[in-house]
């Protein structure tokens, strides 16, 4: 194939290879018009992160139905035939047996069974009259219960439980991700609107400042040469070039890490619609704080843990009890010349046997068992300092939010304020230039002043958009907030709510979806 292809004249080559490139530059987009919801939406489906969580949180669910396994019953089948003879004797013997078994593991930590025992003995002979066959057919019951150390559904269940737990640790760990990815793609999403407005602010102002050299420059006479204002206007083009190029950096370096967090392929270039949000919470402070005390994945991580620690150290405290069980088996038996005699003896139940003990067994020192018990009883005071712990930590987290988007809130007032006056400034200054009562560096430091007002404006309403969204995660609701729901009884699946129809349809944000639900399940088997 390799050298068909180079046998080809170069021209068809060329043309070949720009036909591709061609092809692929159409299939490409140079622009993406991104809204905030869109890109949350790509970063639950694309996102590697929440793929791989997601797969953790099933294997957590397939480990929950595998732990009931323990009351699958139990089929036994065997066989097993053999001769017994020795040598110089006329008489051998051949025995043959069969076994049928069926058992069942018992919620109090017992087991039933029935078993049939179905076979027969010949003895052998030179001489065929001498020669005769024994059947033998039993039919029981057995039953096996603890009475102290490993008796009752909790200690019995036990595994079942802690299966149960792990998959609402799972859940509750897979929730976490969701809201962090979240927080993370919305503070990403902001930063890089704001960083497109200052980059136009750039623009904006490079191009201000070149329209005032060019002034400059016309009113430039022999009798009037303006030296010094020509080079302070030229002085600000290159200042406001050198802030252009910093601000493009800027922008494709943060555009590449939110490409990453979206799950966003290819080199289009990424362009948010949304601007910062501007909503305000409506929850006070201690409002907050209890919600966050409910909603928050990782205290609710560790209550789970506390609850499986406490059982922990009940079975603990129970293994170190003496050993006592109670075992009791009947049934009945039949024997004859053939098979159908064996069973109607059963049958007509002739032949009954039955049997009941008791074992005791207890170790002497029993040193495992209480150091097991002693060790069990500290873990689980350690978690309850854990949960205490972190309730504290918690409280104080979302007491800090609170106190940033107080501040934020006041940031966004005096940045508005400040950008009006900026405004109003420039103007008054090009009209005094006009007028020759200021001077060209008057109107070059007005031009930064609004410049910095500007990016200060879209910065302060990115700070305020960080605050509330940092507030909502600290509190747990931000899946809330933005109409996201897990399905607790199908791990990794998460789904659109209907509310998110009207806030997207109130809002503008450009989704399409009158009566459709979007929802991304990861690897999940039918």
């Amino acid at each position: 194939m390799r050298r068909d292809w180079l046998k080809l004249p170069l021209p068809i080559i060329i043309l070949v290879q720009l036909l591709a490139i061609d092809g692929q530059c159409e299939s490409l987009p140079q622009e993406l018009n991104l809204s905030r919801m869109d890109a949350i939406k790509m970063a639950m489906t694309s996102n590697i992160e929440v793929h791989n969580e997601s797969l953790s949180s099933f294997m957590a669910e397939l480990d929950s139905i595998r732990s009931r396994s323990i009351y699958n019953p139990l089929l036994t089948l065997s066989a097993n035939s053999g001769i017994n003879a020795s040598p110089g004797e006329p008489f051998r013997t051949r025995n043959t047996q069969t076994t049928i078994g069926l058992s069942q593991n018992l919620p109090t930590g017992g087991s039933v069974s029935v078993s049939t025992q179905t076979g027969y003995t010949t003895a052998e002979s030179e001489d065929p009259e001498l020669t005769s066959r024994d059947w033998q057919t039993s039919l029981g019951l057995n039953l096996s219960q603890p009475l102290l150390r490993n008796a009752g559904r909790e200690t019995n269940e036990f595994s079942i439980f802690a299966a149960d737990s792990n998959l609402q640790d799972a859940v509750e760990r897979f929730r976490s991700i969701i809201i962090d990815t979240v927080h993370a793609v919305v503070t990403s999403y902001n930063r890089l609107y704001t960083l497109r407005r200052i980059l136009e602010t750039r623009k904006a102002a490079l191009a201000s400042a070149e329209m005032l050299l060019e002034g400059v420059r016309q009113k430039v006479t022999p009798e009037t040469p303006l030296a010094m204002e020509v080079a302070d206007a030229d002085f600000a083009v290159v200042q406001r070039r050198k802030e252009l190029v910093e601000a493009e950096r800027n922008v494709r370096d943060h555009e590449a890490g939110f490409r990453y967090l979206i799950g966003q392929e290819g080199k289009a270039t990424i362009i948010p619609v949304d601007p910062p949000s501007r909503e305000e919470p409506q929850e006070t402070e201690e409002q907050a704080v209890v919600a966050a005390l409910d909603l928050r994945p990782e205290l609710l991580q560790l209550q789970i843990s506390y609850n499986v620690a406490q059982v922990q150290e009940r079975i603990a405290r129970r293994q170190a009890w003496p050993e006592l069980s109670l075992t009791g088996s009947g049934g009945l038996n039949g024997t004859g010349e053939t098979m159908s005699k064996n069973w109607k003896e059963i049958i007509d139940g002739r032949r009954r046997f039955w049997t009941v003990g008791m074992q005791f067994s207890y170790p002497i020192g029993n040193t495992a068992a209480v150091n097991d018990y002693r060790r069990s009883k500290i873990r689980t005071e350690q978690l309850l300092n854990q949960i205490r712990s972190l309730s504290w930590r918690i409280r104080n987290e979302v007491e800090s939010d609170m106190r940033a988007l107080i501040s934020a809130r006041l940031q966004v007032r005096m940045a508005d304020m400040s950008l009006r006056i900026a405004e109003k400034r420039l103007e008054e200054y090009r009209r005094n230039n006009q007028a020759g009562t200021s001077t060209v560096q008057d109107v070059i430091n007005a031009q930064n002043d609004l410049t910095f007002a500007r990016n200060s404006q879209v910065d302060a309403v990115e700070t305020f958009a960080g605050a509330v969204s940092r507030l909502w995660r600290d509190m747990g609701t931000l899946l809330d907030h933005h109409g996201i729901k897990i399905d607790a009884e199908h791990v990794g699946k998460i789904a659109r709510k209907a509310a998110l129809k009207e806030e997207s349809t109130r809002e503008g944000l450009g989704l399409q979806l009158p009566d459709l639900e979007w929802a991304m399940e990861a690897f999940r088997a039918k």
